[in-house]
């Protein structure tokens, strides 16, 4: 019987065998996978990532940020909605939310009258932590130091506040696509007299898989990809960066201390030191990836404190959550709608492409998201002659001085010029951040340190990311192919492509899909370095998937082509072709010609020829 013919439960039962019968592969089958931390699934549809993409397209935000705006309530010396003034601040500054969501004197709604209208008293403290006294920098743009001034207060509040409080919430949304209404660099802390529902599933499930196994779960959890390695994003002396196992986000990461803490106030001055030193490559990183400042939102979660906190709370390990909104590129964000809202989460990504830092920019042809690991530092020196930073025109940029200590305090200054650009008071270390840099800005830039010598030079260029290239194949024969490519748009940067193929296979007559075999593999470009590469020994019968990566200093775009021999197959035409008179015949001519040299002689795959021909004056063909 066939297949279209079958009842539901046959045909249920032969997909079931065809999916028994093909190799599972992460990064091409879909597949859900189990949080143990907040026991749900996850449906993973790697495949997706290839779709086209024709929803919304966020704005690029460009415009430049005051560093100080008398206007801003956040700003030192501003006025507040209340009527306020801040205090000229040097560094962090907490005080108390002028909206709170939440207030430590609300009423006691009362006993509800019935099981389906269930409400119980709400009460905490909110406020507001100012990271820096400047609007226009972020956490990556701050040095260590500052970074371990903001981390020294999260652990005072948090010791502070959960004095009363069984849970304190510190949060940070950073950009307007996370909901931020103010760039002004800061995040939010509440506590509250009750204990979230995340917290609770967390509290759940910690307590046990301790309960089952013995020791906490986020323990064992990093101890098992420090030695996978799989989802490895950075690893310090006192703190791991991994993509989680469950991870929904495409760019989601986990935070988490190689020590057994529970809570923030526990940390160790070294542990704290270290936390900044990791955020700010972690961030970096980020920002790195679009070449954009990377919009996330960001949360500690430690064990419960208030009236308990002196309980047993050892199956809790600290750790912070990031959660980056980011899907392809600075303007094209996941959105968690449709099945995520009604069924489950869902992303088009599996963590281990995203986290990948096996190959460097090579991983670009498995998922662009790999640039998370491989993405250029503050002082990118990957491309081009030693001393040349790149970026994109009317995007900040950051310069870094490449010989001194990162965070050294530098004057910076053009080469040839004597006027000082940025001094070394400017709290921004070994960095120059350049905002919406132009052409006026190429060039060569000089960095001294305090006693005047000289830290180094390092020039800028401009130009553009890559586009998707242009990409054909054409097969001279029935066992080699070729592809060319061309650039859709010219960036005026360094450029080089990355090849590779993948062979595609039809299971049988009754297949309904495509099933992928192994690859990808080298496409090598012959000769090395032009726009043309050859696969060789391919299958007359086969399909095939090429992947042409266009990588510059500033990100990769990649064209997915598929082919199958039979249609790109387009032999050269004959050799040696010659017409003679044939003597004694005036109306008769004699052609001769050879195979095409490029053409194996087997007897299954002969070429026929067609030969046409007409008087020079005569507008028609006959054929012979």
């Amino acid at each position: 019987m066939s297949r279209s013919g079958a009842g539901p439960e046959q045909r249920q039962q032969a997909s079931e065998a065809d999916a028994t019968a093909t190799t599972f592969l992460a990064s091409e089958h879909q597949h859900i996978r189990y949080n143990p931390l907040h026991d749900e699934w996850v449906l993973v549809s790697a495949h997706r990532m290839e779709r086209p993409w024709q929803g919304q397209v966020e704005l690029s935000l460009l415009k430049t940020v005051p560093r100080h705006d008398p206007h801003n309530p956040l700003c030192p010396g501003a006025t507040r909605a209340n009527g306020e003034v801040n205090p000229h601040y040097d560094g962090t500054f907490l005080f108390d939310n002028d909206f709170p969501a939440l207030q430590p004197d609300a009423p006691n709604p009362g006993p509800s009258d019935h099981p389906l209208f269930q409400a119980e008293a709400a009460r905490g403290v909110c406020k507001v932590l100012c990271f820096h006294p400047w609007s226009d920098v972020t956490l990556p743009l701050m040095s260590v130091p500052e970074i371990r001034a903001v981390v020294d207060v999260w652990a005072s509040v948090t010791e502070e506040l959960g004095a009363q409080y069984p849970w304190v919430q510190i949060f940070e949304n950073k950009g307007a696509m996370m909901g931020c209404s103010n760039p002004h660099p800061h995040c939010q802390v509440w506590a509250s007299s009750f204990l979230p529902d995340i917290a609770q599933r967390e509290e759940r499930s910690q307590r046990a898989y301790q309960s089952q196994h013995g020791e906490p779960l986020l323990m064992e959890y990093g101890r098992q990809e420090l030695l996978r390695k799989e989802r490895l994003v950075l690893t310090s002396e006192h703190w791991l960066v991994l993509v989680p196992f469950w991870a929904v986000w495409p760019f989601q990461t986990l935070l988490l201390p190689r020590r057994h803490v529970r809570r923030l106030p526990e940390l160790t001055p070294a542990e704290r030191d270290d936390l900044a030193f990791i955020m700010k490559k972690l961030l970096t990183k980020y920002d790195n990836l679009f070449e954009t400042s990377f919009p996330y939102t960001m949360g500690w979660h430690g064990a419960p404190t208030g009236s308990e906190a002196e309980a047993n709370w050892d199956h809790w390990q600290l750790h912070a959550h990031y959660y980056p909104p980011l899907l392809r590129s600075a303007t094209v964000r996941k959105f968690m709608v449709g099945y995520e809202m009604l069924a489950q989460a869902q992303r088009d990504l599996t963590p281990e492409q995203m986290s990948s830092s096996c190959s460097g920019l090579s991983r670009v042809l498995v998922a662009v998201a790999t640039a998370l690991v491989s993405a250029s530092t503050s002082c990118p020196q990957a491309w081009g002659p030693p001393g040349v930073q790149y970026g994109q025109p009317g995007r900040s940029m950051t310069l870094c001085c490449p010989g001194v200590t990162a965070g050294a305090p530098v004057s910076w200054f053009r080469d040839g010029e004597t006027s000082l650009l940025q001094g070394p008071d400017s709290g921004l270390g070994h960095e120059l951040v350049l905002a919406l840099a132009d052409s006026t800005d190429e060039g060569t830039y000089i960095c001294r340190t305090l006693d005047g010598a000289l830290g180094g030079m390092v020039t800028l260029q401009l130009g553009y990311p890559p586009a998707r290239p242009i990409v054909s194949c054409r097969a001279a024969d029935y066992e080699n192919f070729s592809c060319t490519w061309s650039p859709s748009q010219v960036s005026g940067l360094p450029t080089r492509y990355l090849t590779s193929y993948r062979k595609k296979t039809v299971p049988g007559a009754d297949g309904q899909r495509m099933s992928l075999s192994t690859g990808p593999w080298p496409c090598p470009q012959e000769p090395p370095g032009a726009a043309r590469c050859m696969v060789h020994g391919a299958e007359f019968w086969s399909q095939y998937r090429i992947n042409v990566t266009e990588v510059n200093p500033l990100g990769a775009s990649t064209r997915l082509l598929d082919v199958s021999l039979q249609s790109i197959l387009r032999p050269d035409p004959p050799q040696g072709l010659r017409v003679e008179s044939v003597p004694g015949y005036p109306r008769r001519l004699r052609a001769s010609w050879m195979y095409p040299a490029s053409w194996p002689r087997q007897p299954h795959f002969l070429l026929k020829f067609r030969l046409q021909y007409r008087p020079v004056q005569h507008p028609a063909w006959s054929m012979v």
